[in-house]
């Protein structure tokens, strides 16, 4: 699976999202992931949410580099923006 590079302090978010971080609302999320096609690689980033007690309400596989063997998954789930 390909590791994410991001820095320590640093955040994913856009400079244009003014939602409140601390807010205790869910709202939907959409994370896309592109991993390596392999065997065993969605049931580790499956694993990464029922471990933590994350619903997914939608999920979503699909090839997207057949020559280079990459998949991109698509999970939709609910939570406040502090824990996603």
């Amino acid at each position: 699976m390909s590791a994410l590079n991001i820095k320590k302090g640093s955040s994913s978010h856009s400079a244009y999202d003014l939602r409140d971080s601390h807010s205790q609302v869910e709202e939907s999320h959409t994370l896309a992931v592109i991993v390596e096609n392999e065997p065993g690689v969605l049931a580790r980033v499956i694993g990464l949410f029922s471990g933590r007690g994350y619903n997914i309400d939608s999920l979503t596989v699909a090839e997207v580099d057949h020559t280079g063997h990459r998949s991109r998954i698509t999970i939709v789930t609910r939570g406040t923006p502090a824990v996603i």
